[in-house]
């Protein structure tokens, strides 16, 4: 079944590459955010809501049966095993309210902003039109750039797995688990026992959810654990076939089996982990315009275990990952400092971020305050290093607000070099295009610019937003009729743009 998900989702993208045209917007749960903010119905909305209605039923099937991203974790479980690498899980209690909290602030906090917030901070905001959006032309455009897909489905599936055990990304950082989780206890259908149960355990062992299955059907004579996805693994491993799933009641007020589980870190412990893990996120989320909200979830979790296994280093007279023994008896095995090492790069990564951001907060701040001189020293200070800054790489949207005080201050050369890094970094973006096309015109040769224009929509004659800009310019150069043609031209290939066809309008009066 999760095989045929990812030939699914093959097929739709690979369709609308192929074919071109309208298609069905993303089937993708976080594809509701934009009904709780925008009132828009789309594929994602309704395909959202029946996951949440079909869990509260029939308890948490979705993720076992159709979540593209326990297929990659499960994939990736299964290769780790096969080089000898059996994961475990990571235990700590505080990370199992992550997904909650961003399931909240997703599809929740938005409510709850217009509700209450807003009547004293946004007084005339109102509350939008709902309207339907169930096709686009546009597939890919709330999704990240294939450059970005890699790493982050390794971080999601290799690395995750790897460090926090099987299914540890849903167990730690998946929002929309945040709400099949609490359905789960409230839904009928169950894996339950008879009494051929001879608590073998072997149900158990081949839960990758890890779920104490043996001891929570010999307790509540079904399993109570909301981490429980409904794959039936274990009534499948039962030799005794003592297990099936139907509808047997709820698990509300029933505790979950604990009996042989020990939590990785102490109370304290835990508030420090916490703490290092908001740490990350906040440093990653957004890092360089580039690394969305679930991507940063996965970054902050792999960092803050290899930050946790380095203080464990300091502080432990023993410590080892799976089979490798890192330090025994108080000395530091060469695997040890190698992974001490690595503990203190990610620190400094971690920290190396979390700084980019605040240059970045920081010279938005003054900019808003006026103080452009002081915006420049910031945001300088959060570019790259070739140009004189602390990051790794440069951030679109500070390249915008430089290349705009640069362009109030007259210094259109710099401002265009920033707006030309700005679109190698985003890559064939309209807009993007669009302010570098503007700022061409008020300092390079009409020929230049021309020409500028003319190679851009040689290759994307769909972007209208170009054509406009370009008719603008040639009427304000006095070249009516040849803003008349280009004009002509760019209404023929886009003759459903309505702007178009009103500056075709405004050119013949």
């Amino acid at each position: 079944m999760l095989i045929l998900v990812q030939v699914l989702i093959l097929l739709h993208v690979g369709l609308w590459v192929l074919l071109g045209g309208e298609t069905i917007t993303p089937i993708e749960p976080s594809e509701g955010m934009e009904f709780v903010k925008n009132g828009v119905i789309n594929a994602g909305t309704i395909f959202f809501a029946l996951a949440l209605i079909s869990t509260w039923i029939f308890g948490r099937w979705f993720c076992g049966w159709g979540c593209h991203i326990v297929f990659l974790q499960d994939w990736c479980y299964a290769l780790l095993r096969k080089f000898g690498i059996r994961p475990k899980p990571f235990r700590v209690r505080l990370l199992a309210w992550v997904p909650l909290a961003l399931g909240l602030y997703m599809f929740v906090w938005p409510l709850f902003y217009r509700i209450a917030l807003a009547p004293w901070l946004q007084p005339n905001l109102r509350w939008p039109t709902i309207t339907t959006d169930l096709t686009t032309s546009n597939f890919w455009e709330s999704f990240v750039t294939p450059l970005m897909a890699i790493p982050f489905l390794f971080i999601c599936g290799f690395a995750t797995v790897y460090v926090l055990g099987a299914k540890g990304f849903c167990t730690y950082g998946c929002p929309y688990g945040g709400f099949f989780a609490p359905l789960d206890r409230v839904s009928p259908m169950r894996v339950q026992v008879n009494d051929n149960c001879a608590q073998c355990g072997k149900c158990t062992a081949a839960c990758t959810s890890n779920v104490r299955v043996h001891e929570e059907v010999h307790l509540h004579k079904m399993v109570v654990d909301s981490g429980c996805m409904k794959t039936m693994d274990c009534i499948d491993a039962c030799p005794n076939q003592a297990l099936s799933v139907g509808f047997t009641g709820i698990a509300t007020g029933k505790k979950i089996a604990r009996k042989t589980q020990k939590y990785d870190v102490s109370i304290a412990g835990e508030f420090g982990i916490a703490a290092v893990f908001l740490i990350g996120f906040f440093s990653f989320r957004g890092l360089y315009a580039s690394i969305p909200m679930l991507m940063a979830v996965g970054m902050s979790l792999v960092s803050t275990w290899i930050i946790w296994k380095g203080v464990q280093l300091f502080k432990e007279q023993n410590v080892s990952v799976h089979r490798h023994q890192l330090k025994f008896h108080g000395k530091l095995k060469p695997l040890g400092k190698l992974a001490l090492l690595f503990s203190f790069l990610t620190l400094f990564f971690v920290m190396q971020s979390g700084a980019v951001q605040l240059l970045g907060f920081a010279g938005d701040s003054a900019a808003k305050n006026g103080d452009v001189q002081r915006a420049l020293s910031y945001y300088k200070l959060s570019g790259p290093m070739i140009d004189g800054g602390i990051g790794f790489s440069s951030n679109p949207n500070v390249d915008l607000a430089m290349s705009k005080i640069h362009e109030a201050r007259g210094d259109l050369q710099e401002g265009e070099r920033l707006l030309r890094r700005l679109n190698n970094f985003v890559g064939e973006d309209q807009r993007a295009t669009m302010l570098l096309g503007q700022n061409l015109q008020l300092h390079r040769d009409p020929q230049f610019v021309q020409e500028f224009y003319l190679e851009t929509l040689k290759v994307n004659t769909h972007w209208t937003l170009i054509w406009e800009d370009y008719i603008a310019w040639l009427r304000r150069e006095g070249r009516r009729d040849d803003a008349i043609d280009a004009s002509f031209t760019a209404n023929s290939t886009n003759p459903n743009a309505p702007r178009l066809q009103i500056q075709w309008e405004l050119l013949h009066q």
